[in-house]
């Protein structure tokens, strides 16, 4: 019998229960640009960007911040595209990501991997992970509406430019040692194409892993089409068919071992007997939280579920911004956590989406 491997999620947040036996903060985001070369249609925060930069707060105020989270285990870099000026990354990602790599912090940048090499080249040697997102059925459809929201948008051959540059990179940054993982989300346009979108992120990009997550139906992406439960395990199954040699890695998947749904349970069972694939306890709001680096202002994600801010860094510290989180009913409400499958029950987002009237609590379900 072939041994089944499970390789190691650094971002996966039952690491603190197992180490701490609780929530623990591990995890921040930094939003560090409002900036971005693209206006996608599914974009969960389009409506934040700008079109020209704000002062941040500096980097040494920031990390007198994170000097305070002694568990700080990983950070990631999101935006708007965090790369997109060599300034915005000289000033603001640079300090954050040696930094980390001075604590032996883990690292990722949420990048939509367009962009000439150049502006990779200079994260490389401080970063773990690069997290691009596929979502493209074909070229036609990245032409068309990876820049839908645009008021003034790019010529088609420069768009198509753009399209090809994402293949090329992933495989430059691949071949050169990097850690490359390709996000998929799962609606109703993705699904058909499901089987061509793995096969490129396998095979073209030659990326290490393929995340697969359900689509956020949140600000430029409200009003896109969602799939239901039942499709949803038909295509999980589906992935597990034609999957190819790679790391799988199903985040925020919404199927649980308490579930009375037979078909939930064989689900389950078989991504626990399949080598290198992993499902995911979505971070947000459990072990991370959203940092904006302009206005200080934390959030339980970059896109959190009802747009307030939960403190700001400049009269607050994280932990006890964390703490407050902890304590409020949306946090309680899914605030699940089932040890005997390393289980802590949905996020915000998924239970909104899925599962509005169940409440996630500890010892509901049996």
């Amino acid at each position: 019998m072939n041994q089944i491997y499970k390789p190691h999620d650094e971002w996966e947040s039952y690491i603190d229960i197992d180490k701490y036996g609780k929530l623990t903060l591990s995890n921040i985001e930094f939003t560090t640009t409002n900036l971005c070369n693209m206006r996608c249609s599914h974009c969960a925060v389009g409506f934040s960007l700008l079109s020209k930069e704000l002062p941040a707060i500096s980097a040494d105020e920031i990390i007198r911040k994170l000097d305070e989270v002694e568990t700080l285990r990983t950070m990631s870099f999101t935006g708007g595209e965090p790369l997109l000026t060599k300034k915005g990354v000289r000033d603001n990602l640079l300090p954050l990501l040696k930094y980390a790599k001075s604590r032996g912090i883990k690292t990722q940048i949420n990048s939509n991997l367009t962009l000439p090499m150049s502006h990779y080249d200079l994260v490389a040697p401080y970063l773990d992970v690069m997290h691009i997102s596929h979502n493209w059925c074909t070229e036609k459809e990245f032409v068309e509406t990876g820049f839908a929201m645009m008021d003034k948008t790019p010529s088609i051959e420069h768009r198509g430019q753009l399209y090809r540059n994402i293949f090329d990179n992933a495989r430059e940054l691949s071949k050169g040692g990097l850690f490359v993982s390709a996000e998929t989300m799962l609606n109703r346009n993705t699904v058909p194409y499901i089987q061509k979108i793995h096969e490129e992120v396998a095979n073209e990009m030659l990326c290490k892993r393929h995340e697969i997550h359900p689509m956020y139906a949140s600000d430029y992406a409200e009003k896109m089409e969602t799939i239901s439960l039942d499709e949803y395990r038909k295509v999980v199954n589906y992935i597990l068919d034609i999957r190819k040699d790679i790391w799988i890695l199903f985040g925020t998947l919404p199927f649980y071992a308490c579930s009375s749904n037979e078909e939930d349970k064989k689900l389950l069972d078989r991504i626990k007997l399949s080598s290198n694939t992993t499902v995911r306890n979505d971070v947000d709001g459990r072990s991370r939280m959203n940092l904006n680096i302009f206005s200080g202002d934390i959030s339980v994600s970059d896109f959190s579920d009802d747009g307030k801010s939960l403190g700001n860094i400049k009269n607050e510290s994280l932990n006890s911004i964390y703490s407050r989180w902890l304590d409020t009913n949306i946090s309680k409400s899914i605030n699940c956590h089932c040890p005997a499958v390393k289980c802590l029950g949905s996020n915000v987002i998924v239970k909104n989406m899925y599962y509005p009237k169940t409440e996630f609590v500890s010892g509901s379900v049996k």
